[in-house]
């Protein structure tokens, strides 16, 4: 049964659990559910656009290709040239291309400067695990036409991003925090258009000197050294899913509290990290994280008018057999219908590609969508059929006696081919959720 089940996971096939599932299946199943998950997609990443037909007497056949979106489904792109060979790194690079149009790049203080005044900005500094210098994934982006956000600016984490050689003088540390905002802005800010501003506030650390209202001063700083232009953000842990207290959410009060102060907060991130079996166990047995949960959380930051990011994800395999990887597939592909159906999210960032790329200590839970050796989980083939299957529209057709072809379809950039006899009209379209976006980009 073990070596069918991974033939079936080989091809991309994917299978029904037996008991355990019943309830996660019977919870998504809700006809009430899906109706809003169906529904929603079809209002709030669709739309409708038309074009002229060149006159003919004849028929006209009509191809109508969608090449990109317009919605940003992304990853971190921290192992970008960091895999063991430069095959390897090929392989990365192509399979996050193959469904990611969004990069985080990042910006983690420690590792970007570790010895105060080095900065590791371009492709020759000191190579870190996990931390390719900015430069690097930006000329990934650019070579794959992927949209760069920047990952992050101020994160009081001892372990992750405060720097060893942090002075304990909090107005001294304000100082620097200013510097950095500033340098970074000044560097990147015309080329990275999204920023997360402050990572994790809630979570205080006793033993990490952080000057008062850090967060407020640091969105005051962002908006100070960024282009006017710039989407900046705010992030946050998962329990901004699980810990609904409506407006008295700590993370509603505290943006509430910023937005009052006339910070510039154009976006909310919100993570996704099963980071605990119990977690897992309670979700797969359709206890938490339930759709009815997702929504309410998502309806209630909805209120603040910003665009919603599911800023992080790792769902795990849990256990890390044929069986766990269904699941995690299951999981994927109920979370991110749900996630792209609601108005107000802009985008889904998964976190990890590749199994075994995780910070220390977060390895054991095989968060990611391909294996270590860079052969594809199911969770990796669901994600490919949404994106680029589902998600997207194409019609070949063939017309008589019309000027104008109209069609609906996803947000994001088209291809369109007209052949009339030997005659052949091509032009790009882009489909906008912004309808002032909308129209032809380019005639041939």
């Amino acid at each position: 049964m073990k070596k069918f089940v991974s033939l079936l996971i080989s091809l991309g096939v994917f299978l029904v659990l037996p008991a355990q599932q019943t309830r996660l299946d019977s919870v998504w199943a809700d006809a009430e559910i899906e109706k809003r998950i169906a529904d929603g997609i079809e209002k709030n990443r669709k739309g409708e656009i038309g074009f002229s037909i060149p006159a003919y007497k004849g028929s006209s056949e009509i191809i109508v290709r969608q090449i990109s979106h317009e919605f940003q489904f992304g990853a971190n792109a921290f192992m970008v040239k960091g895999m063991e060979s430069e095959a390897r790194n090929k392989q990365y690079e192509d399979s996050f291309a193959r469904i990611f149009n969004l990069a985080a790049v990042p910006f983690y203080w420690q590792t970007l400067e570790p010895t105060r005044g080095v900065l590791r900005y371009t492709a020759n500094s000191e190579k870190v695990y996990r931390r390719p210098p900015p430069d690097v994934v930006l000329e990934f982006c650019r070579k794959y036409n992927i949209t760069p956000k920047g990952h992050t600016l101020v994160w009081n984490n001892p372990t992750h991003s405060v720097p060893t050689w942090m002075p304990k003088d909090t107005m001294e540390i304000q100082q620097l925090i200013t510097n950095r905002i500033r340098d970074i802005g000044e560097k990147y800010g015309k080329e990275i258009a999204t920023w997360d501003v402050v990572n994790e506030a809630l979570h205080y650390f006793p033993n990490v000197a952080m000057p008062t209202d850090f967060v407020y001063k640091s969105f005051q700083d962002a908006m100070k050294f960024f282009p006017a232009s710039t989407k900046l953000m705010i992030n946050e842990v998962t329990s901004v899913w699980q810990n609904n207290q409506q407006e008295y959410s700590p993370y509603y009060m505290l943006i509430e509290n910023l937005l009052l102060r006339k910070c510039k907060i154009d976006a909310i991130g919100m993570q996704f990290h099963f980071f605990s079996e119990q977690l897992h166990q309670n979700v797969t047995a359709g206890t938490a994280m339930t759709p009815g949960q997702l929504f309410a959380a998502l309806d209630l930051y909805a209120r603040f008018n910003k665009p919603l990011h599911i800023s992080e994800i790792t769902i795990p395999t849990l256990p890390f057999n044929p069986q766990g990887q269904l699941i995690q597939a299951k999981l994927t592909r109920n979370f991110y219908r749900l996630w792209f159906s609601h108005p107000s999210v802009e985008a889904i960032i998964w976190w990890n590609l590749v199994d075994g790329t995780a910070v220390k200590g977060e390895d054991k839970w095989n968060g990611g969508l391909l294996n270590n050796n860079f052969s594809v989980k199911p969770s990796y083939n669901e994600l490919t059929r949404l994106i680029n299957e589902e998600w997207k529209t194409n019609i070949s057709t063939t017309v008589s006696g019309k000027d104008k072809f109209s069609f609906r379809g996803f947000f994001g950039n088209y291809e369109v081919t007209i052949k009339q006899g030997k005659k052949v009209t091509k032009m790009n379209l882009r489909l906008s959720g912004d309808v002032s976006k909308s129209g032809l980009i380019q005639k041939s």
